[in-house]
C-alpha cells in the first residue's frame, strides 16, 4: 500500500505538468481576447502544496511567460511590449504570492498532522512497568517513549500518596523534627 501511495506521489509533478500544458492550450484556443489566468491558479497550487515551494515557483513562472509568447508571436492580435511584459509581470506576482500562501500553509498543515499523529490512537502499554510497545516491537519506558514523539521533558517526583506508601516513616520523621525546631 505504502510502495504504490509513493509510487502515485512521484507521479504527481506529471499531473501538474500535463494539467498545465492542457490549461495552455485551453488559454491559447480561446485566443487574445478571452483570458482564464485564474486557471493558472490549479496546477500552480497542487504543485506547490504537494511539491513544494520551488517546484510551484517553476509553474509560477513558466505559464505567465508562454502566455506572454503566445500574445507576442502567435496571435495575430498585438499588445505592445511594454503591455504584454506589465500583464505578464503582474500574472507571476499574483500567481506568485498565492503560490507563496499554498506551500506556507502546505508546511504548516504538515507540521500540523505531525504533532496530532504524535501521541493519537492506542498505545500498548504492559500494566505493571508501564513500558510501551512501539512500531519496531520493543518496549520503551513510557517517559522515553513520551520524549522521543514530543517536545516533553519530564522531571520525576512522587504525589502525596506514594509518599506515604513508599516513604511514610521518613515523612512522620521529618514531620515530627519540624514541629520540635
Amino acid at each position: 500500500m505504502l510502495k504504490e501511495i509513493l509510487a502515485q506521489t512521484q507521479l504527481f509533478p506529471v499531473y501538474w505538468s500535463v494539467l498545465a500544458v492542457v490549461i495552455l492550450i485551453g488559454d491559447y484556443a480561446a485566443g487574445p481576447t478571452i483570458q482564464f489566468p485564474i486557471l493558472y491558479l490549479i496546477p500552480v497550487s497542487l504543485a506547490s502544496w504537494y511539491s513544494g515551494f520551488s517546484r510551484g515557483l517553476a509553474f509560477v513562472v513558466t505559464m505567465p511567460l508562454i502566455r506572454l509568447y503566445f500574445s507576442e508571436m502567435l496571435w495575430p492580435i498585438h499588445l505592445t511590449i511594454f503591455d504584454a511584459s506589465i500583464n505578464t509581470i503582474i500574472r507571476i506576482l499574483v500567481l506568485g504570492g498565492m503560490e507563496f500562501l499554498v506551500s506556507r500553509t502546505a508546511g504548516q498543515t504538515r507540521a500540523l498532522v505531525k504533532r496530532v499523529n504524535v501521541l493519537e490512537g492506542f498505545l500498548p502499554i504492559c500494566s505493571f512497568c508501564k513500558k510501551i510497545r512501539d512500531q519496531n516491537d520493543t518496549w520503551q519506558p513510557l517517559e522515553q517513549f513520551i520524549t522521543d514523539r514530543s517536545n516533553v521533558q519530564f522531571t520525576h517526583g512522587f504525589c502525596p500518596e506514594c509518599g506515604q506508601r513508599h516513604y511514610g516513616d521518613f515523612l512522620k520523621l521529618s514531620d515530627q523534627l519540624t514541629k520540635q525546631s
